[in-house]
């Protein structure tokens, strides 16, 4: 099936409605059709896990782990409780998101598909 949210400026090919709303079904015609008219979307990815190992194991190789220490012994208790005893995040996660923004890191990269979760 072929998904499209023209308010998100969003598509996604798959069995599954995509959350949120704004999202109808259309042909390939109908979404080729939009796509020549000049529609430029991006692909929705549905959320997933990333580890906190292999969060912190990105950061390694960023040679941002100083920065990380730095960053994360001055979160908020809450904020802190929450990275000491989660073993993964999803990959929307604002906060992490933001901790990867303040490090000076792309969220893309660091919260890149996990391999060693599925």
């Amino acid at each position: 099936m072929n998904w499209v949210n023209l308010v998100s400026n969003q598509y996604y090919f798959g069995e599954q409605k995509p959350p949120g709303p704004d999202w109808q079904q259309v042909t390939t015609e109908e979404f080729n059709a939009l796509r020549a008219s000049g529609w430029d979307p991006t692909e929705y990815v549905f959320p997933y896990r990333v580890s906190k190992d292999t969060i912190v194991s990105r950061i390694v190789a960023a040679q941002k782990l100083d920065d990380l220490i730095t960053l994360t012994n001055g979160l908020p208790e809450d904020q802190a409780y929450l990275w000491n005893n989660f073993a993964w995040f999803w990959n929307t996660n604002p906060t992490i998101v933001g901790m990867c923004q303040q490090l000076g890191v792309d969220p893309a990269v660091i919260l890149a598909p996990d391999p060693y979760l599925t």
